[in-house]
């Protein structure tokens, strides 16, 4: 019984993580907002 409880923690750990891990890649992959490129043409015309 103990042994059957820690693989379901174990699957349920490895699930979640595997999750968080697709979430983050989506989120990586959507296009940055124009106000955000905006901001960082005006930061490079700073710096020159």
């Amino acid at each position: 019984m103990s042994s059957g409880v820690w693989i379901v923690v174990a699957v349920f750990a490895v699930g979640a993580v595997a999750g968080g891990l697709l979430r983050i890649r989506a989120w990586l992959q959507k296009p940055a907002p124009p106000e955000v490129i905006e901001a960082a043409h005006r930061d490079d015309d700073k710096t020159d």
